[in-house]
């Protein structure tokens, strides 16, 4: 055998070399992947290949596909190898086909360049939304597409039916579980929302049908709930009537007791005339040591006195009535307090009266506007902290609590709305949403509800 040059042998030897590396590598990937059809990449062998193993594609690691592979195949031969999704990915990327059981691969990737690419793979894919929210005008919401998470999803809303509005779409995200999430928002605008509400469905284009829908109508009351606001007006009504009509009966007696007091001071001061002149036109003797009244006369004397006294007095009152001020205080004894009010006690020295669950006190002049009302609390019944509801007639009353530096009463001040102060009002309505009887907490026997002990009340008037 003839010797050839060196040049000639070292050129042979790396000939050889690549066609080993080459019979190599085809005994490993005897596959080839040549295209891909509507959810399968096809194969084609290039050898003489046999397996019996689970193969498993992946994309940039991630698992997209398992399918069990068995047979011999032989050079040409088609092995379709199905693909169900695809994840969110950064493109190109290649789709790599191993085995399971020791992660070699079986066939040459197979690339994905473009989006056009996934979608003629596993199409548009199942897009749903998950939330959906109008914030601040904006409509927001959360879509999935958990089989081609590499499409960019080209949305549009209609509102109310018929007018077509883009929606924006924001960056994909990669879900753990599959797939790819993104944002979208659509901006609306006020002549959006018409006399009859608003209607938002939201469409993706290659997809039938909306993927979601906000319907917004307009609250119109029921039969039961105009009849529950009439029942509410006829109530109020009733209430405002019952207590003019209390206020009318309490002025109807005040009256009577103030002329019977008047017919039994004419008697008095008659009798009293008569039996002084009597008196007057008689000598009478001293008795020297003439015994003393005894104590039960004298204290029926002092009691007889004092009514006549009392009597003088109230009709003073009666008659003499105080002068509007820029804050004038309603006495506690006057009728102005109307219904839900108890008699006035005394509590060392001082007057207050308890108040019921709800009651009313009528506005010493309602020919002028209210800026507040002022009432001194001296007593809570059944709570730390009186906790009230006011209205001036039927308009809600803002609640105020001071308490003086010198430890005074609890001063609760009856504001109107800033929209409407000074306001006009015949009477202010105090409900208390706590009340208590003594004989149920204490075991008494006061069967009275009571709420709050007060001390004064003065309307505060506008100069």
């Amino acid at each position: 055998m003839d010797h050839l040059p060196p040049s000639t042998s070292s050129a042979l030897s790396k000939a050889r070399d690549v066609a080993a590396a080459t019979m190599a590598t085809d005994s490993i990937t005897p596959i080839r992947t040549v295209g891909a059809t509507y959810q399968t990449i096809r194969m084609s062998c290039v050898g003489h290949a046999e397996l019996d193993d689970v193969v498993v594609a992946y994309v940039n690691g991630i698992k997209v596909g398992e399918n069990y592979i068995s047979g011999i195949f032989r050079a040409g031969e088609i092995i379709e190898y199905p693909i169900q999704y695809l994840p969110f990915v950064d493109l190109p990327s290649e789709i790599r086909f191993a085995r399971m059981r020791d992660g070699v691969e079986i066939a040459t990737p197979f690339t994905l360049k473009t989006p056009a690419d996934a979608i003629a793979l596993v199409g548009l894919g199942d897009v749903r939304i998950e939330s959906l929210s109008i914030e601040h005008g904006v409509v927001r919401g959360v879509a999935v597409n958990r089989v081609n998470g590499l499409l960019r999803p080209e949305m549009f809303a209609k509102i109310n039916g018929v007018v077509p509005r883009g929606v924006v779409v924001d960056q994909h995200r990669l879900l753990d579980d599959g797939g790819a999430s993104f944002q979208f928002h659509v901006r609306l605008e006020p002549q959006d929302l018409t006399e009859n509400g608003l209607t938002i469905d939201m469409f993706v284009i290659g997809k039938d049908g909306p993927l979601s829908s906000i319907v917004y109508r307009r609250a119109d009351p029921d039969d039961s709930e105009r009849r529950i606001i009439q029942l509410e007006s006829r109530l109020d009504q009733s209430q405002q009537a019952t207590g003019y009509q209390i206020q009318a009966l309490d002025n109807e007696i005040t009256a009577r007791i103030g002329l019977l007091q008047d017919r039994i001071d004419a008697f008095i001061e008659y009798s009293a005339s008569l039996l002084f002149d009597r008196v007057a036109a008689t000598d009478i003797q001293h008795v020297a040591g003439a015994p003393a009244l005894d104590a039960g006369k004298q204290k029926k004397m002092q009691m007889f006195l004092d009514l006549v006294k009392s009597g003088a007095k109230t009709r003073g009152e009666m008659s003499d009535r105080p002068h509007t001020t820029d804050r004038q205080v309603v006495p506690l004894r006057s009728s102005a307090f109307s219904q839900g009010w108890y008699d006035v006690e005394l509590d060392d020295g001082d007057e207050y009266r308890w108040m019921a669950s709800e009651a009313i006190v009528f506005n010493p002049a309602p020919e002028k506007k209210v800026l507040e009302v002022q009432i001194s609390v001296l007593g809570i019944y059944g709570a730390e902290l009186p906790m009230l509801n006011c209205f001036f007639d039927g308009t809600p009353a803002n609640v105020l609590r001071e308490r003086s530096a010198a430890g005074g009463p609890l001063v609760l001040r009856f504001q109107a709305p800033k929209g409407k102060s000074p306001i006009s009002c015949d009477m202010l309505r105090i409900e208390s949403m706590v009340s208590a009887s003594p004989a149920a907490l204490e075991g008494s026997s006061d069967q009275r509800l009571l709420s709050i002990a007060v001390s004064q009340i003065a309307f505060v008037y506008p100069a």
